[in-house]
């Protein structure tokens, strides 16, 4: 999984702390100031100690995850390795590679509960025990399934692989993902969000949650969409090429689209045709924690066209400005206001 943290940060909370500390004492080159340090944040708090023991405790029953699809998935990602039959058993020394590389649970947002230390035959139900992938505003972050199918997670999200049997099931929690499906007929890959249930067997698409809204952009083979609408329960098949929107007191709606537009996020780019300023303002807010923002509605509605890097407020209002589409009116390090242009 890639991550914007840097793989000797020792980190404030005391779960991702306790996982760099084990990856830091793992290494040959340990010097006794590392020792020290070590002894210094344990003695600290608590907490710390219930985090390093928790990080002990799932590191020593590590013979008891190698069949778990979400362990598996974090263990490919991290060894870059493209099959789960490429699997050889983990090494001790090798924890410490992992965890170096953001792979210990909390380092990278990952959850690990009870059901992970069960033996195989405890029930799978899911919960917010399976592990859990999440980004940061702004962040964005990739990994590797068991399957080799591969999750890109956009910002401000969340999705957890549950318990797989005779599908490949996870559930987007919120936010934005994009899924790249390995191909296995025998066990369809279903992404549920919210109370939509997206089903593949191998194919490339974008699932994309928000308040009152749900979106499928299909990039490539074909996907069926079941779920309550509000003319009852419905199913439909989508082909590549093509948008589903599910708008909470609204029908259906399948759209043919841009879908290299539509994907562009993945390339850290948004691409706006004509979209009404307000709109691009949002989906520009989605990916920074410094927020652009319109008290004028005819500013709002004055069309936007163009490729803009995600996160890069200052680069979009340079812009606008540019352009002659907007100014700047009050500004500060949380906040920019755009109004009419001057002049």
């Amino acid at each position: 999984m890639t991550s914007t943290t840097p793989g000797n940060e020792i980190h404030d909370d005391p779960d991702s702390a306790a996982a760099s500390w084990f990856a830091r004492l793992q290494g040959d080159d340990v010097l006794a100031d590392d020792r020290r340090a070590f002894e210094r944040w344990l003695n600290a708090d608590s907490r710390n100690v219930d985090a390093w023991d928790r990080t002990r405790a799932t590191w020593d029953d590590l013979t008891l995850l190698e069949a778990d699809p979400g362990f598996a998935a974090l263990r490919a990602d991290a060894l870059g390795v493209t099959s789960a039959a490429s699997f050889r058993p983990i090494s001790r020394r090798a924890v410490g590679a992992l965890a170096a590389g953001g792979v210990i649970a909390a380092a990278m947002g990952v959850i690990f509960g009870r059901r992970w230390l069960a033996t195989p035959s405890s029930p799978p139900a899911p919960s917010t025990e399976d592990p859990v992938f999440t980004t940061a505003v702004g962040e964005q972050s990739t990994f590797r399934l068991a399957d080799s199918s591969v999750v890109t997670l956009s910002t401000d999200s969340a999705v957890r692989v549950d318990h797989w049997t005779t599908e490949r099931r996870l559930t987007l929690l919120r936010g934005q993902a994009f899924f790249q499906v390995a191909k296995d007929p025998s066990r369809p890959f279903v992404v549920a969000a919210g109370d939509k249930r997206v089903t593949a067997v191998g194919t490339a698409f974008d699932v994309r949650m928000e308040p009152g809204k749900l979106s499928v952009t299909l990039v490539e083979g074909r996907v069926r969409i079941a779920g309550p609408s509000p003319g009852g329960d419905r199913m439909i098949e989508m082909a590549a090429g093509s948008r589903f929107v599910a708008a909470d007191t609204a029908e259906w709606v399948v759209a043919a689209v841009d879908t290299a537009k539509e994907s562009s996020w993945l390339q850290g780019r948004l691409v706006f045709d004509g979209e009404p300023l307000s709109d691009v303002v949002d989906e520009m807010n989605r990916f920074s924690q410094r927020k652009l923002w319109i008290a004028d509605p005819r500013v709002g509605a004055t069309p936007v066209s163009g490729v803009f890097k995600t996160g890069q407020v200052d680069a979009f209002v340079a812009a606008l400005r540019t352009y002659g589409l907007a100014d700047v009116g009050h500004a500060d390090d949380k906040q920019v206001e755009l109004i009419r242009p001057r002049g």
